[in-house]
């Protein structure tokens, strides 16, 4: 065995020592892989945003006498999940000398479950029209059952309960913010009766839900499972066979059914008169609608919700629907407050907290929740139990089983606008403070979130404003520094990266201004590897006024010149300095955004910084072509981009639009994901419209509609003939497997690194209105 694996194996019983279970207990965890010791990980936006490179095992920092050191990063889970995924990377190679017997084995994938396909065409079991896997639920109910979707750049919170043990099914849970104004549900929900007639057996399809993704054919057959249903027996019983198949993807469309007698009453899944008719396409022989009835009272809606029986096939006998998870719980914290940023889990009391900010106008307000498992449905979500009335009553409740929350309204005028804030709270867990940029310029400091007496810090220099008026990124934390970008504004004003005191809000240093006037500026959260105090920053648009180099990206007539660019800082960067640049293409555009990408493991692993960072950015010669990007880094150097996979098919313009007449269809493109699993390393990428890579059936063919695809490249198989044959990074690599995705996603989180089926998995949203929360495959997108 390695000097690695032993230090590993080490390091998981130590680890569960720090983290309150005994050495008797630890060691089980180690071999028997049986639940007595258990380590959690959060998977969070805030998870790629502070990168700890190689990190110390437990061992490692007794044996240097750094015990107190130790003692502070493993309360954090992402230093925690850096350990794990060092472990793995360790025993990869011999998995059982570290986990013998463990379900978990390792972190290995192997040849079995490294499912390698594409997707079918719309209508078919694989199709955009019908079911996405490994599974889609509504996020909510709204009007027409349509509420909720995702956000361009917004996470879902992932929590796993014990990744030394088999993944499970009622204690893992995924937290998704619904992006939907909330309410409460009253009153009965709008029905669409639907009769059998004649006494013969019907053929034909019949279509639920009235777009995609929340939408299946069911087709007439011998057959009661998937998306069949039985045509075999009399009127009543094909009605019965009928209901049942519309409600095993009732978490889909959000339609429910009931049979009675010969007759079907579809129904919304919550209260409320929308307008119009339950959506329903009947192409079967013998069917008809007959009578149709309006809702009463209102549509529910969650501002969050959670979801656990998680995983496909391992929790099938436990799931209420066997093609959808569970509603864990879901809850409307504020009628018309959205929440569209991303939320952040506790950690050392198994995740039973939430954190979020949500929006009604130009208030913000920050949400601390101690859920209670059972509350809400997607359609008719709960109020928690207790509305705590100050920061003292939440901390007495929040160690009860029932639900409690406490809302503090941020410091001051937090919004102008009355738009969208783009500021995701991070959480510093050893310090047990929060972190949150507003949308009037000013950072906020909130002290003993998830452990004390929840309370904003208002004096001694917070909120500390940065620049009035404008949107803030979400913050990030290290060594008594705040980093965070913001929008910018005409001048010198705004486009910047401040670097601001944990301790008084004074403003340290600000970076010179590194975007265009009146854009987005940066937006996107500042990245820190945390092992070297590089900073990285990414910027749409770069300020060309103080660039006078003459490798620029030139622009099209009449547009704007820029690049897209990563931007490297020092973490101790003085006032206006410009940072080291790399450029991804063109920047030609004023209202996009570039989103933060990936290191892959060999950075991750390595002891002095060098890997590599991949990104989606734009063509060197076309911004409007969505294009992946390689940056070699050596000894924290960032080197020259190594262009990838151009995956997206122009977005500048309308089809049949000529040169420069076209519509802005403001292209989404996502966050870069990036994971490895045993052997492999995969990446993940979405594109909104214009996806065009029609070898992949289902993900359309480069036209703007119905193209929008989520993108999975194997990084050990970049030209696509089998795992492990590689292929150097170029313009000419292929991606293993493609999923449809209404309207793009937004982030992009991984949870498991498993051996047991249906648990290596990705989660996100689809942007699309009306989008679902959505599970995938690792390794294959099924």
């Amino acid at each position: 065995m390695s000097q690695g694996i032993r230090n590993g194996a080490l390091a998981v019983a130590v680890l569960c020592g720090m983290l309150g279970i005994g050495s008797a207990q630890a060691q089980s965890a180690v071999t028997k892989g049986d639940g007595a010791g258990k380590i959690p990980v959060v998977r969070d936006w805030s998870s790629r945003s502070v990168i700890h490179r190689n990190p110390r095992t437990p061992e490692e920092f007794e044996r240097t006498g750094r015990t107190a050191e130790m003692r502070a990063r493993y309360r954090d889970p992402r230093y925690v999940a850096s350990v794990m995924r060092r472990i793995d990377a360790e025993a990869a190679s011999q998995p059982q000398a570290l986990l013998a017997g463990n379900t978990r084995a390792g972190g290995v994938a192997t040849a079995t479950n490294d499912r390698r396909r594409g997707h079918g065409t719309p209508g078919t079991k694989d199709g955009e029209g019908s079911v996405l896997r490994d599974w889609s639920n509504v996020l909510g109910g709204g009007a027409s059952s349509l509420g909720g979707s995702g956000v361009p750049g917004v996470f879902p919170a992932k929590y796993n309960f014990d990744i030394t043990a088999t993944p499970s099914c009622a204690n893992d849970f995924v937290v998704y913010p619904t992006n939907a104004a909330g309410a409460a549900s009253s009153g009965n929900a709008e029905t669409q009766t639907f009769t059998m007639t004649g006494n013969q057996n019907p053929s034909g399809t019949i279509t639920i839900g009235s777009a995609a993704p929340r939408q299946v054919v069911l087709t007439a057959a011998n057959d009661n499972s998937g998306t069949n249903f039985d045509v075999a027996g009399n009127n009543a019983a094909e009605a019965l066979s009928l209901a049942n198949a519309a409600n095993r993807w009732s978490g889909q469309t959000g339609i429910v059914a009931t049979a009675s007698g010969d007759s079907v009453i579809f129904a919304y899944n919550t209260g409320g008169n929308p307008g119009g008719n339950v959506p329903i396409t009947d192409n079967l022989t013998n069917f008809g609608s007959t009578a149709t009835a309006n809702g009463t009272g209102s549509a529910g809606q969650p501002t969050v919700i959670a979801f656990n029986q998680l995983y496909n096939t391992t929790c099938n006998a436990t799931r209420t629907n066997t093609n959808a998870p569970n509603v864990m719980w879901a809850y409307n914290t504020g009628t018309g407050y959205v929440v569209e940023t991303s939320p952040v889990l506790s950690y050392e009391d198994d995740g039973k907290q939430v954190a979020f900010i949500q929006r009604n106008g130009n208030t913000l307000q920050l949400v601390l929740l101690k859920w209670a498992g059972g509350q809400g449905s997607a359609g008719a979500p709960a109020t928690p139990g207790i509305i705590a009335a100050n920061g003292a009553g939440y901390a007495a409740q929040r160690t009860n089983a029932g639900s409690v929350m406490y809302v503090m309204t941020l410091n001051g005028t937090s919004n102008v606008g009355s738009t969208p804030t783009y500021s995701s709270p991070f959480v510093d867990y050893g310090d047990d403070v929060l972190w949150v940029g507003d949308g009037n310029g000013r950072l906020h400091k909130f002290t003993g979130v998830f452990k004390g007496t929840p309370t904003e810090v208002v004096g001694g220099g917070f909120p500390a404003t940065l620049e009035a008026g404008l949107k803030l990124s979400p913050p990030v934390s290290n060594n008594g520094q705040v980093y965070v970008g913001s929008s910018a504004g005409t001048g010198t004003v705004g486009g910047k990266l401040y670097r601001v005191s944990a301790t008084n809000g004074v403003v340290q240093a600000t970076s010179a201004k590194l975007t265009r006037d009146d854009t987005p500026g940066v937006r996107e959260s500042p990245i820190i590897d945390a092992a070297t105090g590089q900073i990285y920053t990414f910027v749409y648009n770069d300020n060309t006024s103080v660039y006078t180099d003459t490798g620029r990206c030139n622009a099209f007539t009449g547009e704007i010149d820029g690049c897209r660019a990563v931007i490297q800082f020092a973490e101790s960067f003085a006032n206006n300095n410009i940072g080291s640049r790399q450029f991804i293409g063109r920047g030609n555009g004023t209202s996009r955004v570039l989103y933060a990408g990936a290191f892959d493991d060999a950075f991750y692993s390595s002891n002095n910084g060098t890997g590599a960072l991949y990104i989606v950015g734009g063509q060197p010669d076309n911004t409007f072509y969505a294009t992946l990007w390689k940056i070699p880094i050596v000894n924290g150097v960032m080197g020259t981009p190594i262009q990838g996979q151009t995956f997206g098919n122009r977005d500048r313009y309308q089809e049949g639009s000529g040169a420069q007449n076209g519509t802005d269809n403001l292209q989404q493109l996502s966050p870069v994901t990036v994971v490895k699993n045993g052997s492999n390393e995969y990446l993940f990428a979405s594109i909104s419209t214009y996806g065009d890579l029609d070898n992949l059936v289902g993900c359309g063919a480069g036209t703007f509609d119905n193209s929008a695809c989520i993108y999975m490249y194997n990084l050990s198989d970049l030209n696509g003939s089998g795992a492990g044959t590689g292929a150097a990074w170029g313009t000419g690599n292929i991606p293993t497997a493609g999923l449809a995705a209404s309207g793009g996603t937004g982030g992009i989180v991984v949870d498991n690194t498993s051996a047991t089926t249906g648990t290596s998995q990705i989660y996100f949203t689809q942007l699309q209105s009306g989008g679902n929360a959505i599970q995938a495959s690792q390794s294959g997108l099924q």
